[in-house]
């Protein structure tokens, strides 16, 4: 009982206060000044993605989520990418989905390759017997 009194004290104490009035024309004058802002970041950026993958951060690192044929791994990292893009052509082409396992499945297929030819040696080396 005294929590349901207590928030409707709260609510109370709510309703008695006022906002205060908003001058209309100074609140449109801020709206079209973050417009302004907004729109030349935009603007910038859509430049700036024709030639730069938007994946690629300061340390050219990779940050993207998926497969890239322009990421190449970093040999200290095995979860990390470098980004070979190099500006020269529409990277947007070259995204795949999911690099690590695209890895890992190129790891699957080397390793049953070789296994498969360890037994066909080994079969071949019982048949020379």
């Amino acid at each position: 009982m005294r929590g349901a009194r207590e928030a409707a004290r709260r609510r109370s104490l709510l309703a008695s206060r006022t906002m205060p009035d908003v001058n209309q024309q100074a609140y449109q004058e801020r709206l079209d000044r973050i417009a302004e802002i907004l729109g030349s970041v935009v603007a910038h950026a859509e430049t700036s993605a024709r030639h730069r993958c938007p994946y690629r951060d300061r340390n050219d690192t990779c940050t993207a989520l998926f497969r890239c044929r322009n990421q190449l791994p970093v040999e200290s990292d095995v979860e990390a990418f470098i980004c070979g893009h190099n500006g020269t052509f529409d990277y947007r082409t070259a995204w795949e989905m999911n690099p690590r396992e695209r890895m890992r499945v190129k790891k699957t297929i080397a390793d049953i390759k070789a296994e498969a030819e360890g037994r066909r040696r080994s079969q071949d080396l019982g048949d020379i017997s």
